[in-house]
């Protein structure tokens, strides 16, 4: 539950919903047949997040092609961005810029969480959701803190666990040079490679001076 928390948390507050990186589109530009569609949400257009108002033209495209229960399901999501407070708009918009500065394996990341929120059962989500929203702003923050630091003391004890016990030693030493931050990109490039190429990157790292290690994980 903690990490699934901290999931959703990572997807609220980085607008992960904003999958396509794409400028706002203004109201002027849509056809005649998607505004027609649209026409729900016409008042709030310009301050819909970038991502939600491609994801509504796609789907004003795809309309005529629609089931009766998928234009129900779709005009359920166009209410329900047509509810959405002004203010909430704003801030959607703001984080969402945030988003888009981030760097671009953040992003990736970002977008990897999204998508396996939206994996889950919708049973599980709307109770993530609601548990999330009973937080208040400085649990939330501690809550997924203390996620992040169990999820890098896994990423830690998986990475040791994979060293023969008379090489950990060094490897120890090795890790305790390092900053936070050099750490974290360490355990995240060994998790990327295959696990045939993990053990010639760690005794790469080991073999280079400290300057060479950090300049390398920087």
């Amino acid at each position: 539950m903690k990490s699934l928390l901290a999931l959703l948390f990572c997807v609220c507050c980085a607008v992960a919903w904003a999958q396509a990186d794409q400028p706002a589109l203004p109201w002027s530009v849509l056809s005649a047949g998607e505004q027609q569609v649209l026409e729900a949400v016409r008042a709030k257009w310009e301050q819909l997040p970038e991502g939600a108002q491609q994801r509504l033209r796609r789907g004003a495209q795809r309309y005529a092609t629609m089931t009766s229960e998928q234009r129900e399901r779709f005009a359920q999501r166009l209410q329900k961005w047509n509810s959405v407070a002004p203010e909430r708009l704003a801030k959607m918009r703001e984080h969402y810029a945030q988003f888009q500065r981030l760097p671009p394996e953040q992003r990736e990341h970002l977008r990897a969480a999204f998508q396996r929120f939206r994996s889950l059962p919708p049973a599980q989500r709307q109770a993530l959701r609601e548990k999330f929203e009973q937080m208040s702003p400085a649990e939330r923050r501690a809550f997924v803190g203390g996620a992040d630091a169990q999820q890098r003391a896994s990423a830690l004890r998986e990475f040791i666990e994979s060293i023969p016990p008379e090489q950990r030693r060094p490897t120890r030493e090795m890790l305790l040079a390092l900053t936070a931050d050099e750490r974290h990109a360490l355990f995240r490039q060994w998790r990327a490679l295959p696990p045939e190429q993990r053990e010639a990157y760690r005794q790469k790292l080991l073999q280079m001076t400290p300057d060479q290690r950090a300049q390398t994980l920087r």
